[in-house]
């Protein structure tokens, strides 16, 4: 776990998919070697019916699975029905933090909480159109930024895959690094998924 963390750039790029029943991404380095993978699991066929037969994806449960290249599981994110959080667990079950969103008007801003409830950072977005984002510490140094990046013509129209570039600074440290990772899916799963 702590190699793949150790790097300083990680590019989740969602699958294509014309009809997405279960999201899925792939991770890659900032080589473009890919180190891992995000599957969706766990999905009740309820939320299946309701994820096709309506527009309301940022109101579903959510449990997303984080992979290295080896399949070795890295962190579990999930998100319950309507709440606009994701609770981010190790693979023993224990909790690494919470990722929510605040309910507040202009730009979006979520609050990182460790293991214990303790505010120990925030994703801020830079702009009104919620592409760009700063991940800050609790004493406001930027950690890590995640940036939606266009993935052309065809994909932005016909489907909902996003490609995020999350860059951590050398000093980041646990459990902002992984968090910062994490981050980039809860603002797919939440922020973009409904777009």
């Amino acid at each position: 776990m702590a190699d793949f963390f150790s790097q300083s750039t990680f590019v989740v790029e969602q699958r294509r998919k014309l009809f997405e029943m279960r999201n899925q991404y792939r991770v890659f380095d900032q080589a473009g070697a890919e180190i891992g993978a995000v599957q969706q699991v766990a999905q009740s066929p309820l939320a299946i019916i309701a994820r096709f037969g309506t527009d309301m994806d940022a109101m579903l449960p959510t449990t997303l699975e984080l992979h290295d290249a080896a399949g070795t599981p890295l962190l579990r994110m999930h998100k319950p029905w309507f709440r606009l959080t994701l609770t981010v667990t190790k693979p023993a079950g224990s909790t690494l933090g919470l990722i929510a969103k605040r309910i507040r008007m202009g730009k979006a801003r979520f609050t990182i909480t460790d293991q214990t409830g303790s505010e120990v950072g925030e994703v801020r977005a830079q702009n009104w159109r919620a592409k760009d984002f700063t991940i800050i510490d609790q004493a406001g140094n930027e950690v890590a930024t995640a940036t939606k990046k266009w993935r052309g013509l065809a994909t932005e129209m016909f489907t909902d895959a996003d490609t995020y570039v999350v860059n951590l600074q050398p000093y980041a440290s646990e459990p902002l690094r992984s968090l910062a990772v994490a981050a980039a899916l809860t603002i797919d799963v939440i922020l973009k998924q409904s777009d």
